[in-house]
Protein backbone atom coordinates (compact mmCIF):
# COMPACT_ATOMS: atom_id res chain seq x y z
CA UNK A 1 0.00 0.00 0.00
CA UNK A 2 1.16 3.70 -0.70
CA UNK A 3 1.50 5.92 1.83
CA UNK A 4 0.32 9.68 1.27
CA UNK A 5 3.04 12.90 2.45
CA UNK A 6 0.41 13.93 4.13
CA UNK A 7 -0.34 10.53 6.17
CA UNK A 8 3.59 10.71 7.07
CA UNK A 9 3.48 14.47 8.02
CA UNK A 10 1.17 13.24 10.39
CA UNK A 11 2.59 10.06 11.28
CA UNK A 12 6.21 12.29 12.00
CA UNK A 13 3.80 14.93 13.99
CA UNK A 14 2.66 12.20 16.54
CA UNK A 15 6.68 11.33 17.52
CA UNK A 16 8.17 14.79 16.89
CA UNK A 17 8.41 18.33 18.29
CA UNK A 18 8.39 19.56 14.57
CA UNK A 19 9.06 18.93 10.89
CA UNK A 20 9.57 20.41 7.34
CA UNK A 21 8.86 19.01 4.50
CA UNK A 22 11.02 19.74 1.59
CA UNK A 23 9.74 19.51 -1.72
CA UNK A 24 10.67 19.44 -6.04
CA UNK A 25 8.55 21.93 -7.31
CA UNK A 26 10.16 22.37 -10.05
CA UNK A 27 13.68 21.57 -11.91
CA UNK A 28 14.94 23.10 -15.48
CA UNK A 29 17.86 21.86 -17.04
CA UNK A 30 20.50 19.03 -15.18
CA UNK A 31 19.78 18.41 -11.94
CA UNK A 32 20.15 15.62 -9.01
CA UNK A 33 16.27 15.01 -9.16
CA UNK A 34 13.34 15.30 -10.31
CA UNK A 35 10.09 17.54 -9.71
CA UNK A 36 8.31 16.18 -6.59
CA UNK A 37 11.51 14.38 -5.30
CA UNK A 38 10.97 14.98 -1.92
CA UNK A 39 12.45 14.46 2.19
CA UNK A 40 11.41 15.00 5.49
CA UNK A 41 13.42 16.97 8.00
CA UNK A 42 12.87 16.10 11.87
CA UNK A 43 14.30 17.18 14.55
CA UNK A 44 16.79 14.65 15.34
CA UNK A 45 17.49 13.52 11.31
CA UNK A 46 16.00 13.80 8.24
CA UNK A 47 14.35 11.32 5.77
CA UNK A 48 14.20 10.44 1.81
CA UNK A 49 16.78 12.59 -0.52
CA UNK A 50 16.44 15.66 -2.90
CA UNK A 51 19.63 14.99 -4.35
CA UNK A 52 22.21 15.43 -1.99
CA UNK A 53 25.28 17.83 -2.49
CA UNK A 54 25.30 21.22 -1.42
CA UNK A 55 21.40 21.71 -2.90
CA UNK A 56 20.09 19.16 0.10
CA UNK A 57 22.76 20.62 2.72
CA UNK A 58 21.57 23.97 2.13
CA UNK A 59 17.66 23.10 1.87
CA UNK A 60 18.30 21.01 5.62
CA UNK A 61 19.16 24.75 6.65
CA UNK A 62 16.66 26.35 5.56
CA UNK A 63 14.42 23.90 6.97
CA UNK A 64 15.82 23.41 10.20
CA UNK A 65 15.66 27.68 11.08
CA UNK A 66 11.54 27.17 9.32
CA UNK A 67 10.72 24.91 12.15
CA UNK A 68 12.13 26.94 14.56
CA UNK A 69 9.61 29.99 13.10
CA UNK A 70 6.83 27.81 12.46
CA UNK A 71 6.16 26.87 16.61
CA UNK A 72 2.76 28.14 16.12
CA UNK A 73 1.37 25.74 13.80
CA UNK A 74 2.21 26.20 9.81
CA UNK A 75 5.28 27.92 8.00
CA UNK A 76 5.17 27.87 3.73
CA UNK A 77 8.66 29.14 1.71
CA UNK A 78 9.87 28.85 -1.58
CA UNK A 79 13.24 29.31 -2.73
CA UNK A 80 15.02 28.90 -6.12
CA UNK A 81 19.02 27.33 -6.76
CA UNK A 82 20.53 27.95 -9.09
CA UNK A 83 22.90 25.14 -9.01
CA UNK A 84 26.13 26.22 -11.10
CA UNK A 85 26.38 30.01 -10.11
CA UNK A 86 25.23 30.06 -6.69
CA UNK A 87 25.77 26.23 -4.76
CA UNK A 88 28.90 25.65 -7.13
CA UNK A 89 27.39 22.15 -8.27
CA UNK A 90 28.05 20.94 -12.20
CA UNK A 91 24.75 20.06 -12.63
CA UNK A 92 24.17 22.90 -13.95
CA UNK A 93 20.31 23.53 -13.68
CA UNK A 94 17.67 25.11 -11.44
CA UNK A 95 15.18 24.21 -8.76
CA UNK A 96 12.68 25.63 -6.91
CA UNK A 97 11.81 24.26 -3.67
CA UNK A 98 8.79 24.35 -1.28
CA UNK A 99 9.24 23.98 2.55
CA UNK A 100 6.53 23.79 4.71
CA UNK A 101 6.96 23.43 8.36
CA UNK A 102 4.79 21.73 10.79
CA UNK A 103 3.92 21.64 14.15
CA UNK A 104 1.93 18.93 16.66
CA UNK A 105 -0.46 21.91 17.05
CA UNK A 106 -1.99 21.73 13.44
CA UNK A 107 -2.41 17.89 14.14
CA UNK A 108 -6.26 18.05 14.17
CA UNK A 109 -6.35 20.30 11.11
CA UNK A 110 -3.79 17.47 9.41
CA UNK A 111 -6.48 14.82 10.52
CA UNK A 112 -9.31 16.76 9.11
CA UNK A 113 -7.90 16.78 5.49
CA UNK A 114 -6.92 13.55 5.89
CA UNK A 115 -10.22 12.44 6.38
CA UNK A 116 -11.59 13.98 2.71
CA UNK A 117 -9.22 11.66 0.46
CA UNK A 118 -8.18 14.13 -2.23
CA UNK A 119 -6.95 12.70 -5.16
CA UNK A 120 -4.58 15.31 -5.18
CA UNK A 121 -3.11 18.45 -3.54
CA UNK A 122 -2.78 22.30 -4.01
CA UNK A 123 0.31 24.23 -2.00
CA UNK A 124 -0.69 27.83 -2.23
CA UNK A 125 1.76 30.95 -2.62
CA UNK A 126 0.70 32.28 0.37
CA UNK A 127 3.25 31.21 3.98
CA UNK A 128 0.31 30.16 6.15
CA UNK A 129 -2.55 28.34 4.32
CA UNK A 130 -2.40 24.69 4.95
CA UNK A 131 -2.98 22.16 1.49
CA UNK A 132 -5.92 22.10 0.32
CA UNK A 133 -7.75 18.82 -1.85
CA UNK A 134 -8.19 19.77 -5.53
CA UNK A 135 -8.74 17.87 -8.89
CA UNK A 136 -6.60 14.37 -9.97
CA UNK A 137 -3.42 15.42 -11.77
CA UNK A 138 -1.08 12.67 -12.66
CA UNK A 139 2.14 14.12 -12.32
CA UNK A 140 3.75 17.53 -10.14
CA UNK A 141 2.59 21.08 -11.91
CA UNK A 142 3.98 24.28 -10.80
CA UNK A 143 3.07 27.63 -11.55
CA UNK A 144 5.81 29.94 -11.37
CA UNK A 145 3.49 33.01 -11.33
CA UNK A 146 1.71 32.22 -8.40
CA UNK A 147 4.37 30.13 -6.84
CA UNK A 148 1.56 27.57 -6.90
CA UNK A 149 2.66 23.28 -6.84
CA UNK A 150 0.16 20.92 -7.57
CA UNK A 151 1.06 16.74 -6.40
CA UNK A 152 -1.01 13.88 -7.27
CA UNK A 153 -1.79 11.79 -4.08
CA UNK A 154 0.52 8.59 -3.39
CA UNK A 155 0.56 6.83 -6.02
CA UNK A 156 -0.39 2.47 -5.42
CA UNK A 157 2.83 0.41 -5.30
CA UNK A 158 3.98 -2.18 -7.67
CA UNK A 159 2.94 -5.29 -5.60
CA UNK A 160 6.02 -8.28 -5.43
CA UNK A 161 4.87 -12.14 -4.66
CA UNK A 162 7.96 -13.56 -3.63
CA UNK A 163 7.97 -17.28 -3.11
CA UNK A 164 9.83 -18.95 -0.88
CA UNK A 165 12.21 -18.54 2.29
CA UNK A 166 15.34 -19.95 1.84
CA UNK A 167 18.77 -18.41 1.43
CA UNK A 168 17.89 -17.10 -2.30
CA UNK A 169 14.83 -15.89 -0.66
CA UNK A 170 16.33 -13.85 2.46
CA UNK A 171 18.64 -12.28 0.19
CA UNK A 172 16.38 -10.59 -2.14
CA UNK A 173 13.84 -9.64 0.62
CA UNK A 174 17.10 -7.99 2.63
CA UNK A 175 18.35 -5.60 -0.51
CA UNK A 176 14.73 -4.32 -1.91
CA UNK A 177 13.52 -2.39 0.82
CA UNK A 178 14.59 1.13 -1.16
CA UNK A 179 12.65 -0.29 -4.51
CA UNK A 180 8.93 0.62 -4.46
CA UNK A 181 7.50 -1.68 -4.08
CA UNK A 182 4.24 -3.21 -1.52
CA UNK A 183 6.39 -6.53 -0.94
CA UNK A 184 4.54 -10.07 0.42
CA UNK A 185 6.34 -12.95 1.04
CA UNK A 186 5.04 -16.72 1.26
CA UNK A 187 6.58 -20.00 2.27
CA UNK A 188 4.43 -22.87 3.29
CA UNK A 189 6.70 -23.26 6.63
CA UNK A 190 6.64 -20.68 8.72
CA UNK A 191 9.40 -21.31 10.72
CA UNK A 192 11.45 -20.86 7.08
CA UNK A 193 11.09 -17.28 7.78
CA UNK A 194 13.38 -15.11 9.57
CA UNK A 195 13.30 -13.28 12.66
CA UNK A 196 14.48 -9.94 11.74
CA UNK A 197 11.58 -9.37 9.08
CA UNK A 198 11.19 -5.52 7.87
CA UNK A 199 8.16 -3.87 8.70
CA UNK A 200 6.61 -3.22 5.31
CA UNK A 201 6.73 -7.01 4.39
CA UNK A 202 3.63 -8.83 4.56
CA UNK A 203 4.09 -12.68 5.73
CA UNK A 204 1.95 -15.11 4.42
CA UNK A 205 2.28 -18.63 5.51
CA UNK A 206 0.47 -20.15 3.25
CA UNK A 207 0.08 -24.53 3.18
CA UNK A 208 -0.92 -24.00 -0.67
CA UNK A 209 1.37 -21.24 -2.07
CA UNK A 210 -0.43 -22.17 -5.73
CA UNK A 211 -3.54 -21.08 -4.24
CA UNK A 212 -1.98 -17.83 -3.31
CA UNK A 213 -0.76 -17.35 -6.23
CA UNK A 214 -3.94 -17.60 -8.70
CA UNK A 215 -5.46 -15.26 -6.35
CA UNK A 216 -2.53 -12.54 -6.38
CA UNK A 217 -3.25 -9.13 -7.48
CA UNK A 218 -3.60 -8.02 -10.23
CA UNK A 219 -0.56 -6.36 -12.23
CA UNK A 220 1.83 -7.87 -9.57
CA UNK A 221 5.38 -8.83 -9.80
CA UNK A 222 6.45 -12.80 -8.96
CA UNK A 223 9.16 -14.29 -7.91
CA UNK A 224 9.45 -18.12 -8.11
CA UNK A 225 11.92 -19.90 -5.97
CA UNK A 226 10.81 -22.40 -3.53
CA UNK A 227 12.61 -25.34 -1.81
CA UNK A 228 10.64 -27.61 -4.89
CA UNK A 229 11.17 -27.71 -8.71
CA UNK A 230 7.90 -29.26 -8.65
CA UNK A 231 6.44 -26.78 -6.76
CA UNK A 232 8.08 -23.74 -8.74
CA UNK A 233 6.24 -25.05 -11.90
CA UNK A 234 2.62 -25.60 -10.53
CA UNK A 235 3.05 -22.40 -9.07
CA UNK A 236 4.83 -21.09 -12.48
CA UNK A 237 1.38 -22.90 -14.31
CA UNK A 238 -1.08 -21.36 -12.12
CA UNK A 239 0.91 -17.54 -12.50
CA UNK A 240 0.37 -18.53 -16.69
CA UNK A 241 -3.19 -19.76 -16.70
CA UNK A 242 -4.60 -17.19 -14.45
CA UNK A 243 -2.78 -14.36 -17.01
CA UNK A 244 -3.22 -11.26 -14.98
CA UNK A 245 0.70 -10.82 -13.52
CA UNK A 246 2.85 -8.01 -15.13
CA UNK A 247 6.25 -9.78 -14.35
CA UNK A 248 7.48 -13.23 -13.65
CA UNK A 249 10.57 -14.35 -12.89
CA UNK A 250 11.74 -18.38 -11.54
CA UNK A 251 15.28 -18.61 -10.39
CA UNK A 252 17.34 -21.50 -12.72
CA UNK A 253 19.37 -22.08 -14.86
CA UNK A 254 18.66 -22.70 -18.49
CA UNK A 255 18.38 -26.34 -18.46
CA UNK A 256 15.51 -25.76 -15.89
CA UNK A 257 13.96 -22.73 -18.23
CA UNK A 258 13.59 -25.10 -20.99
CA UNK A 259 13.06 -28.06 -19.18
CA UNK A 260 10.38 -26.24 -17.47
CA UNK A 261 8.70 -24.27 -20.75
CA UNK A 262 8.52 -28.17 -22.13
CA UNK A 263 6.63 -29.27 -19.59
CA UNK A 264 4.60 -26.41 -19.00
CA UNK A 265 4.09 -26.40 -22.72
CA UNK A 266 2.82 -30.03 -22.65
CA UNK A 267 0.47 -29.39 -20.05
CA UNK A 268 -1.55 -26.55 -22.25
CA UNK A 269 0.05 -23.54 -21.70
CA UNK A 270 0.25 -21.87 -24.89
CA UNK A 271 3.65 -20.40 -26.60
CA UNK A 272 2.52 -16.58 -26.12
CA UNK A 273 1.96 -17.00 -22.55
CA UNK A 274 5.54 -18.92 -21.84
CA UNK A 275 6.50 -16.12 -23.12
CA UNK A 276 6.09 -14.10 -20.20
CA UNK A 277 8.62 -16.23 -17.98
CA UNK A 278 11.84 -15.01 -17.36
CA UNK A 279 14.20 -17.86 -16.40
CA UNK A 280 16.97 -17.10 -15.38
CA UNK A 281 16.06 -14.41 -13.82
CA UNK A 282 18.34 -11.32 -13.11
CA UNK A 283 20.72 -9.33 -14.94
CA UNK A 284 23.64 -11.64 -16.38
CA UNK A 285 25.84 -9.06 -16.24
CA UNK A 286 26.15 -9.43 -12.18
CA UNK A 287 27.86 -12.54 -12.06
CA UNK A 288 28.56 -14.63 -9.52
CA UNK A 289 26.25 -17.66 -7.59
CA UNK A 290 26.17 -16.19 -3.91
CA UNK A 291 23.15 -15.74 -2.07
CA UNK A 292 23.67 -11.89 -1.98
CA UNK A 293 25.07 -11.58 -5.40
CA UNK A 294 21.92 -13.56 -7.17
CA UNK A 295 19.93 -11.33 -4.78
CA UNK A 296 21.31 -8.27 -6.47
CA UNK A 297 21.35 -9.70 -9.54
CA UNK A 298 17.53 -10.06 -9.13
CA UNK A 299 17.21 -6.44 -7.53
CA UNK A 300 18.60 -5.09 -10.37
CA UNK A 301 15.94 -7.05 -12.51
CA UNK A 302 13.33 -5.91 -10.37
CA UNK A 303 14.49 -1.96 -10.78
CA UNK A 304 14.45 -2.26 -14.44
CA UNK A 305 10.97 -3.98 -15.03
CA UNK A 306 9.92 -0.52 -12.43
CA UNK A 307 11.33 1.67 -15.02
CA UNK A 308 9.81 -0.20 -17.92
CA UNK A 309 6.17 -0.88 -16.67
CA UNK A 310 4.97 2.24 -15.14
CA UNK A 311 2.40 2.76 -17.37
CA UNK A 312 1.21 -1.30 -16.31
CA UNK A 313 -1.73 -1.62 -13.56
CA UNK A 314 -0.59 -1.35 -9.97
CA UNK A 315 -1.75 -3.34 -7.13
CA UNK A 316 -4.85 -3.17 -5.93
CA UNK A 317 -4.47 -4.90 -2.57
Amino acid sequence: MAQSWLKRVIDHLQQQDMICRVVIADAKGSTPREAGAEMVILSDGFEGTIGGGTLEYEAIAIAQRLMVEAKSGFLRHWQSFALGPSLGQCCGGKVTILFEAFSPNILPELHKLEAQYPDAWRHDGDAVTLPVPTDAVTAPKYEASAKRLYLPEAKAKRALYLYGAGHIGRAVMAVTSALDLDRYWIDDDAARFPDDIAPDITIVPAKDMVTVARHASKGAFHLVMTYSHRLDEAIVHALLTENHFARLGLIGSATKASRFRSSLSSAGIASSALEGLICPVGLPQIKGKSPPMVALSIAAQLAVWLNEDDSLPTSTG
